[in-house]
């Protein structure tokens, strides 16, 4: 069997037969984390796939939302380029996750994100348990989401309210316009015993733990945009949207740096930029390596030169776009690019989303990418 296959397989491949003993130290989170000892500096295999609880979904004010559960686990805040270890504490009983999307076309929607947490269904007026703002987080199986470990009061009925307030990226072609705050009320029931009984699957080391690799997504919850597939053998696929190759658009070229594979393109369609004007655009998608799940959250930079002398470039925006999913533009005018010039693309801050393990050591480090613009 080839190791992407056991990657990608459901189950059997990836379980392993422990005794009980064995099992009860691999719950503690520090032992499931010394199975890696020493983690490349980039994407990695992590060292078990944890199963989830789908909880609830709708649809509102144009988004969809989606809350799910897991067994507490640690994971690392991003601040500006350092990182720091959020472990679980006694206190907490659940790995709550929200996902956010676009309802019609999938993009997912880079916003804050709020939960409140009360006992009862959502026409009591029940004690409130719990109130935070959610991480945004990545993880190899579910890509971007918002999530965080919290407390509950026992097993029982609860109530999350959800809010999300206006992206933080901008919204163009058909998603222009004023997403607004949405608040939504999510019920779902807890069952600490349902929690503990959650699958837990070791990775074994022949199978491709703590090597440069990522597991594959989830398929009901995967944090990609406008699907993805996989060929016969198993290897997962970039859909063409994800790549920038459609119609109105000019690729310029990709290159990989710290695990981010960066695709730029001139966007000349329809697409209207955030000043509500359709000018042409430099458009820079970031995506992470093996499962291309899209990095909001960053700054980036863009300058064109020609033989080392700048003509132009500036901060790149982050937006969202029906066809394009989360990328990053600036306005730039194509009669200036010359065919030998260069693009320059500088990750000056890198994604601010808490990362899951396997990605805790990655996209870390400003870089920049050059690109040598033949497409004229």
């Amino acid at each position: 069997m080839r190791r992407r296959n056991v990657l990608t397989a459901g189950g059997s491949a990836l379980s392993v037969s422990l005794t009980a003993g064995c099992l009860e130290t691999l719950r503690r989170e520090d032992a499931w984390r010394e199975l890696v000892v020493d983690p490349p500096e980039g994407v990695y295999v992590p060292p078990h796939v944890d199963e989830m609880l789908p909880y609830a979904k709708t649809t509102a004010a144009g988004r969809e939302l989606s809350l799910l559960g897991s067994r507490p686990h640690s994971f690392w805040v991003v601040t500006g380029a350092e990182r720091s270890r959020a472990d679980v504490r006694s206190r907490h009983a659940l790995h709550l996750m929200v996902v956010v999307r676009d309802a019609e076309t999938g993009v997912i929607l880079p916003a804050p994100v709020t939960v409140r947490i009360r006992r009862g269904r959502a026409s009591d007026d029940g004690e409130r348990i719990d109130q935070r703002d959610l991480w945004p987080m990545l993880s190899q199986r579910m890509g971007p989401h918002y999530g965080d470990n919290v407390p509950l009061d026992g097993d029982g009925t609860y109530t999350a309210t959800v809010r999300v307030g206006p992206p933080s990226a901008a919204p163009t072609g058909s998603l222009a316009g004023d997403f607004g705050t949405t608040t939504v009320d999510l019920e779902f029931e807890y069952e600490a015993a349902a929690i503990d009984a959650l699958e837990r699957r070791l990775i074994d080391a022949d199978e491709g733990r703590g090597e440069s690799d990522a597991l594959a997504p989830m398929a009901d919850h995967a944090g990609g945009e406008h699907g993805r597939g996989r060929d016969s053998d198993g290897e997962r696929t970039e859909s063409a949207e994800l790549a920038l190759d459609r119609d109105g658009v000019t690729r310029l070229g990709s290159e990989t740096s710290d695990d981010i594979a960066y695709v730029a393109a001139f966007v000349e369609d329809d697409a209207r930029n955030a000043a509500g004007t359709d000018a042409p655009a430099l458009a820079v998608t970031t995506r992470t390596a093996y499962n291309r799940y899209a990095l909001p959250f960053a700054s980036l930079t863009a300058t064109i030169s020609t033989d080392g002398d700048r003509i132009a470039g500036g901060p790149l925006e982050g937006t969202i776009d029906p066809r394009h999913g989360h990328h990053y533009r600036t306005p730039v005018d194509p009669n200036t690019i010359e065919r030998g010039d260069t693009l320059s693309i500088t990750l000056e801050t890198p994604p601010q989303m808490a990362r899951h393990e396997g990605y805790e050591t990655a996209f870390l480090e400003s870089t920049t990418v050059r690109l040598p613009l033949d497409t004229r």
